[in-house]
C-alpha cells in the first residue's frame, strides 16, 4: 500500500512522549503512530465484520430473494 504524508499538530509534551515511546520501541515516530492507529481501529473493524457476517448468516437467504426479485 502506498504511503501518504499526514501533518499532525501536537502539544509539545505529547510530541515528546511520542518521540520517547518510539525510541524505546526502536521505531520511527511515524511507524509508532501508525501502530497506535491500527491497534485502536482493528478491534472495531473486526466487530463490524463479525456483525456483517451474522447478518449474512441470519438473513442471507432473504437478501438473495430480495436481490432476485429486483
Amino acid at each position: 500500500m502506498a504511503k501518504v504524508q499526514l501533518n499532525v499538530r501536537l502539544e509539545e509534551d505529547a510530541a515528546e512522549m511520542a518521540r520517547q515511546a518510539a525510541e524505546t520501541r526502536h521505531l520511527p515516530v511515524n511507524e509508532y503512530v501508525e501502530q497506535l492507529i491500527k491497534a485502536d481501529n482493528e478491534p472495531l473493524r473486526e466487530r463490524f465484520l463479525a456483525g456483517a457476517q451474522e447478518v449474512l448468516d441470519g438473513y442471507g437467504d432473504l437478501l438473495d430473494d430480495l436481490e432476485s426479485a429486483a
